[in-house]
Order: C-alpha cells, then structure tokens, then sequence
C-alpha cells in the first residue's frame, strides 16, 4: 500500500526532488513519506514541506527550526493538533485524470473543436538536456521576469535533466522552419507534472499549448502515467489559463492551505482538550 501511494506522490514529495535539491546544495529531511527542504532565513532556520502528507507531520527537523507546511489535502484538525496555525488559505489545482481508455471523451466541446482545427505544426519528443543555455530555459526565465512570477530555479531542471533525464519530456513544435513553442514535463512515478513552457505569437495563433499538451497526454498515458499535474489554477487572476487547464476534463482539487509552526501549540491544545472534552470553555 506505501509503494503504491508513493508512485502517486506529487512532484515536491518524490525521492527524484530531493535528489535534485541535494545537487543544487540543499540540505534535505528524507523519509519514506516525503521530503522537507531546510533552508536559513536571516536568524531563523525554516523546514518548509511542500504538499506533504499526514505522515509527513511526524518527520523531524533539527532543533529550533521553524516548520512551514503546505498539507496536499485538508487536514486542519491534524495540523492544529501537531502545533500548527493557519497561515495562508487553500490553493487549487488541475489534476487530469488520463488513465481511461478514451481521453478524448473527456475533453470540453471548445477545447475539442480547437484541437481540430490545430494544423501545420511539426512536434518533437525527447529528453530534457542538461543545457543552462537551452533555448526553452531562457525563453521560461525572461518570461518570469515580465510577468513578474516565480517559477522553480534553472539548476532545478538541470539537476532533474542530468539525474533522470528519462524521467523527463521534452516537446518542441515548429512551424515554418523555426521552433515557435515547447513543453517540459517532469514524471515522478505514475504522475507526471507540467513543469515549464514557452509560446511565441505564432506558437499562440496555432494552438502550439493545446496541441503539445494533448501529445504530452497520449504519450504518458501509453508508458502507465495515470494522471497529468497541471499546476495551480488563479480562477481571478487567470480565468483563461484556468479554463484552458480544466478545458482538458482536468479536475480542480483544493490543497491543504499554508500552515505554520507555533512552539508550544501542540501542548497547549492537549492540555485544553483534556479539560474541555466537548471542545467547550467553562
């Protein structure tokens, strides 16, 4: 049972990403139910877990070390009573479900009808290289530059291309001779995850996304990939990337929200639940 919910383990919580932070110089806590990453912020030292599990709550970081934790699921009670508060609402995201025989039932009429119309574009598969001057790195840097979002650091991808480079997808579609859009996505078991992507403005009047993330489907779903991980969805900030996610019959699943580590939480809770059963002041 532990070996099958591991294959279905998100991106943060694979022994692939520890692997990766401990190329880039990262000091991790491994266990065999995920992965917290240690980090030192000015005089605090800071175990941050990233869509961890229940069993995560018992891994241990070194003393006075201040635990944030972002739980895959809700759980509020269990992070309360581990010495937890709340410290940032739940986010959700797009998790598409492509193990059934017929993908393209699943796919919304609009999404479908642009697929179709999608012609002229030439795709590549292959593996991620180990290249920091990689056309599609640098194009993915300069635009999380502009539009002012973070995304997860160059050497990150590089350590994934150069520690399991088959565990990588690379797509690149091209049209007239030039490369006008590409896809990488990272898989971790029986769940792959979109990790970057780049579309000039001839890429975008082709339908470059849509068509390179339905080969992207095609592809894992035929190598036992059971779901594909979409990312976050900003319904208010980006209604169209949100629908064009969920245009796929991706599901949107809410997270666990943002929890913080309070010292002496846990144990003043325990104290007040034992005196107050019903969870009732006198």
């Amino acid at each position: 049972m532990e070996e099958a919910a591991a294959m279905l383990r998100p991106l943060q919580q694979h022994p692939h990403f520890a692997d990766c932070l401990r190329a880039g110089g990262r000091e991790v806590v491994q266990t065999d139910a995920g992965v917290m990453l240690l980090r030192r912020f000015g005089l605090a030292n800071v175990g941050l877990v990233s869509r961890g599990s229940a069993e995560m709550l018992e891994a241990q970081p070194p003393a006075r070390t201040l635990r944030l934790f972002t739980p895959d699921h809700p759980m509020g009670t269990e992070m309360q009573d581990h010495g937890f508060a709340r410290l940032r609402p739940a986010v959700k995201v797009a998790e598409w479900d492509i193990s059934g025989p017929d993908l393209r039932s699943g796919l919304r009429k609009t999404w479908r009808h642009a697929l179709d119309r999608a012609d002229g574009l030439k795709l590549a598969l292959t593996h991620m290289p180990d290249a920091s001057n990689h056309w599609l790195l640098m194009a993915e840097q300069r635009q999380a530059r502009d539009k002012r979002y973070r995304a997860l650091p160059l050497w990150l991808t590089r350590a994934w291309a150069t520690l399991h480079p088959k565990d990588s997808l690379l797509i690149e579609a091209r049209a007239k001779g030039a490369v006008v859009a590409g896809m990488v996505f990272l898989r971790h078991g029986e769940v792959a995850t979109y990790h970057i992507s780049f579309t000039t403005p001839l890429g975008r009047q082709m339908e470059a996304h849509r068509v390179m993330l339905w080969r992207a489907a095609a592809h894992f779903a035929s190598r036992g990939v059971v779901r594909l991980d979409l990312g976050t969805l900003d319904i208010d900030a980006a209604p169209g990337l949100a629908r064009f996610k969920l245009g796929t019959g991706a599901q949107a699943r809410a997270l666990g929200g943002t929890w913080v580590s309070v010292p002496g939480l846990a144990a003043v809770r325990r104290q007040f639940v034992r005196q107050f059963p019903s969870g009732k002041k006198a």
